[in-house]
């Protein structure tokens, strides 16, 4: 009996685990919203757009693009943002050394977050 339950635990477990391991080698999308301390200066849009842009070319990064708010009527859309930023990377590995970068910590910390007022960060998995 206690075998059995051995057995069905470990059942359990890697029926658990199974979803989180295959996301491990699946592709990644890092989507930043961004919210200017300055809402609409385009002189500070600009200057975020630079930086960032900076960040291309970073190990694992399979596509990257920043991007202006894009003014919509529909009531679905938020468009109170300024900027979103949206960089596919390979896998999570990669995601996890695209953040703890560097050059992307630099970047971050001394050119873009002086810029910003508020960010909002989904991370998904492409299936």
């Amino acid at each position: 009996m206690k075998n059995s339950y051995t057995k069905l635990a470990a059942l359990l477990i890697l029926l658990l685990l199974t979803p989180f391991a295959q996301a491990q080698d699946k592709t990644i999308s890092h989507v930043v919203i961004v919210w200017l301390k300055e809402p609409g200066n385009e002189a500070m849009r600009q200057k975020f757009i630079d930086a960032s842009q900076q960040l291309s070319g970073l190990p694992g990064v399979i596509n990257r693009h920043v991007g202006v708010v894009l003014p919509s009527k529909r009531q679905l859309v938020d468009d109170t943002f300024d900027v979103a930023v949206t960089v596919t990377l390979k896998n999570r590995a990669a995601l996890k050394a695209y953040l703890n970068n560097p050059k992307h910590k630099k970047i971050l910390h001394e050119k873009i977050k002086p810029l910003v007022n508020r960010t909002v960060i989904y991370d998904f998995v492409t299936p």
